[in-house]
C-alpha cells in the first residue's frame, strides 16, 4: 500500500518537473531572437561617435590635468579606455573613461551594445562596429 502511494507521488512530482523544464525551454526560445534596435547603419554609428566624442569632451592626443589642493598640477588617471574599431581594423573611437558616470552615457551606451566585445587589456577594453 505505501508503495503505491509512493510510485504515485514520484511521478506526480516528475512530471511537475519536466512541465516546468519545457515551460523554460519555450521561454528561452521566444526571447533568444535579435534585438532590432541593436543594429546600427554607418550613418547612426557616425552620429553617435560625433556625440559621444562631444559629451565625453574627447579630444585627440591631450592629456587632462587638475588643479590639487596644493595648486600643483596632476594629471587625471583614466579609469579604462575603450576603443571602438570598425570591420577593417581602423580606429572608430578612442574614450578615455575618467569618471564613473561616463560609463552611463547613453550614446556610449548604444554603441557598446551594438559593438562586439574583443578583449581587454591593462584598463583598456576593445570592442568591433560592424557597420
Amino acid at each position: 500500500m505505501n508503495s503505491i502511494v509512493l510510485n504515485k507521488w514520484n511521478s506526480i512530482r516528475t512530471k511537475v518537473i519536466l512541465t516546468i523544464g519545457v515551460l523554460v525551454a519555450i521561454g528561452a526560445t521566444a526571447f533568444a531572437h535579435e534585438i532590432d534596435g541593436a543594429k546600427l547603419t554607418k550613418e547612426e554609428a557616425r552620429q553617435l561617435i560625433d556625440l559621444v566624442k562631444e559629451e565625453l569632451d574627447v579630444k585627440e592626443g591631450t592629456n587632462s590635468f587638475l588643479l590639487d589642493e596644493d595648486g600643483l598640477l596632476e594629471e587625471v588617471s583614466t579609469l579604462s579606455i575603450i576603443k571602438i574599431y570598425d570591420a577593417n581594423d581602423e580606429l572608430l573611437l578612442e574614450a578615455p573613461i575618467t569618471k564613473l558616470r561616463q560609463y552611463k552615457n547613453k550614446h556610449l551606451r548604444r554603441l557598446l551594445n551594438a559593438s562586439d566585445f574583443l578583449t581587454a587589456y591593462g584598463n583598456s577594453k576593445y570592442y568591433r562596429l560592424d557597420i
